[in-house]
């Protein structure tokens, strides 16, 4: 009888190691890269699609599939030279941009609500300073390369921190032209806000 009761024990106690270890969430690489890294990974010699793929468009205008995104435009979630926050790393045509932020699945680029980094309700919405969003660039660093310059765009917390759970896009604005009539953002979607493009 001992032996029977010992039996089920065993089968009820890796039953629960089995249900618990298939359902638990995956878990995610912390990596940390730095701008030399990003560089040797960065493809200049590849070209644009012509006619890329666009996803997300739902409510808001669609942004360009992760998988089509032009290799001039990279994002990691963590990056040494920007404390360990997000980054995004613009290089070639997009080197003259006006502004780069994330959005996340509600279109917006102010996050959190309240504000980030201590700031005031003025400085927050009528100011709009970038220190109030953790979406919004908070440093930008100039990085010459043989290969071509870059510039490392610091957003406002780790790709990996609950504040960016819900991003989704990158939204890239060119520098103004007032002889066009093109859309000036450009929408690049992301494959994740922890997971690196490109």
């Amino acid at each position: 009888m001992k032996k029977y009761i010992d039996c089920k024990v065993a089968l009820l106690i890796a039953s629960v190691f089995f249900i618990t270890s298939a359902y638990a969430a995956p878990s995610t690489t912390r990596q940390t890269w730095t701008v030399k890294e990003i560089l040797k990974e960065r493809d200049l010699t590849t070209l644009d699609k012509k006619q890329p793929r666009y996803c997300q468009g739902e409510r808001f205008k669609p942004c360009v599939c992760a998988s089509n995104v032009t290799k001039s435009v990279q994002y990691r979630p963590s990056v040494r030279e920007c404390g360990r926050r997000a980054a995004v790393i613009l290089s070639k045509r997009y080197l003259t941009a006006f502004s780069a932020v994330v959005r996340d699945r509600e279109n917006r680029d102010r996050w959190p609500l309240q504000g980030a980094n201590g700031c005031a309700a003025y400085e927050r919405d009528v100011l709009g300073l970038n220190k109030c969003s953790v979406f919004k660039v908070q440093k930008i660093i100039q990085i010459e390369d043989n290969k071509g310059d870059a510039e490392l765009h610091c957003l406002g917390a780790s790709g990996y921190s609950s504040l960016f759970r819900k991003v989704s896009r990158i939204t890239i604005k060119l520098q103004d032209d007032p002889t066009s009539n093109q859309d000036p953002l450009v929408r690049l979607c992301l494959a994740g806000p922890d997971k690196p493009l490109n």
